[in-house]
C-alpha cells in the first residue's frame, strides 16, 4: 500500500513539474531596448523557485560586448521568486548605446527541485556611443556661479542641440529636502573646454552638479551622466573602522569590493556610494 501511495505522489508531482530549462523573458532575449533596468524571467506553472541567497547580489553580472571583448557594467540584483517568476534589477540602470550580455551562473536558480543551467541574456541599446573621456571640473575660489570644464581626450567638443536634452543644473544637498537651486548656460570655449554660468547667487553649502547624459558631443560620442560633488570643509566619519564595505564612485564603477572601512582612507576625496548609501569621503 505504501509503495502504491508513493508512486501516486510521484505521478502527481511529475504531472505539475516544470521543465527548469524552459522559461520566458521580458524584455525578450535578443531584443532592442531603450534601457536595461528590470528583467523578468518566468517558469509558467512552477510551484517552487529557489534562488541561492549568497548569489542574489553579485552572482549575476552585466557586460558590454565589443567584438571578442567584454567590459563589466554592473552587478545585477536577483530577488526571491514571486510566484512563478523572478525579477532581475540592474544595480546601475544602463542607458548607454551598445551590445549587452547578462550572465546567469550555473545552479543559481532551482525550479521545482531542478537546478537551472547557466544561461545568458543579450540586449541591444541603440543610439550614439558613449564617450570614455574624462571631465575635469573646476571653479574659481570655490564659486559655483562659474564652472570650468576640460574634456580629455577630445579634439572637438560640441553642445548637443537636441531640445530633449536637459541643461546642466545644481542640486543643494539637504537630506530629504534636497532641491534644485540653479540651471546653467553652456558655452564651448575651445576644442576641449566649456564654461557653465548661472546668474543665481549660490550660498555656501553642500551641492551636486549634474551634467545630464548627452549634453555634450565629444568627437562624435555623447557624454555619460556626470555628477560632481562640492562639499563643505567639515565632514563626518564615513563608517566605523571594522565595517565591511563595498564602494562605488558616482559613475557606477566599483572602487572597493568587500573591503574593510580602512580601505576608504586610500580613496581620493569626494562622494562615493558606500554599502548602497551616498557618503562623503574627505581624506587629508
Amino acid at each position: 500500500m505504501k509503495k502504491i501511495f508513493t508512486s501516486l505522489l510521484l505521478s502527481v508531482f511529475c504531472a505539475v513539474a516544470v521543465n527548469a530549462q524552459n522559461y520566458t523573458v521580458e524584455p525578450a532575449n535578443g531584443s532592442v531596448v531603450e534601457t536595461l533596468t528590470d528583467i523578468f524571467i518566468t517558469w509558467e506553472g512552477a510551484q517552487v523557485i529557489d534562488v541561492k541567497t549568497e548569489l542574489m547580489v553579485g552572482g549575476i553580472k552585466a557586460y558590454m560586448i565589443n567584438g571578442d571583448n567584454k567590459v563589466f557594467v554592473t552587478d545585477v540584483f536577483c530577488g526571491p521568486a514571486w510566484g512563478d517568476y523572478i525579477n532581475l534589477t540592474m544595480m546601475n540602470p544602463t542607458v548607454d548605446a551598445g551590445e549587452y550580455q547578462i550572465e546567469i551562473p550555473d545552479d543559481m536558480i532551482t525550479v521545482d527541485g531542478v537546478a537551472v543551467a547557466a544561461f545568458n541574456l543579450n540586449y541591444t541599446i541603440p543610439g550614439m556611443p558613449t564617450s570614455a573621456a574624462t571631465f575635469d571640473i573646476t571653479t574659481d575660489d570655490g564659486s559655483l556661479n562659474t564652472i570650468y570644464i576640460t574634456v580629455t581626450p577630445c579634439a572637438e567638443l560640441l553642445i548637443n542641440e537636441d531640445e530633449e536634452v536637459e541643461a546642466p543644473y545644481l542640486i543643494k544637498n539637504d537630506g530629504f529636502n534636497s532641491t534644485r537651486v540653479a540651471n546653467y548656460a553652456v558655452t564651448v570655449t575651445g576644442a576641449n573646454t566649456a564654461t557653465l554660468t548661472t546668474e543665481k547667487d549660490i550660498a555656501n553649502g553642500h551641492y551636486t552638479l549634474h551634467i545630464p547624459r548627452a549634453n555634450f558631443i565629444i568627437d562624435g560620442e555623447i557624454n555619460p551622466l556626470i555628477m560632481k560633488e562640492f562639499v563643505p570643509a567639515a565632514v563626518e566619519n564615513v563608517v566605523n573602522d571594522t565595517q565591511r564595505v563595498t564602494v562605488y564612485n558616482l559613475n557606477g564603477v566599483q572602487v572597493i569590493g568587500n573591503g574593510v572601512a580602512g580601505d576608504i582612507n586610500q580613496l581620493q576625496p569626494g562622494v562615493y556610494i558606500v554599502n548602497g548609501t551616498k557618503k562623503v569621503v574627505n581624506n587629508k
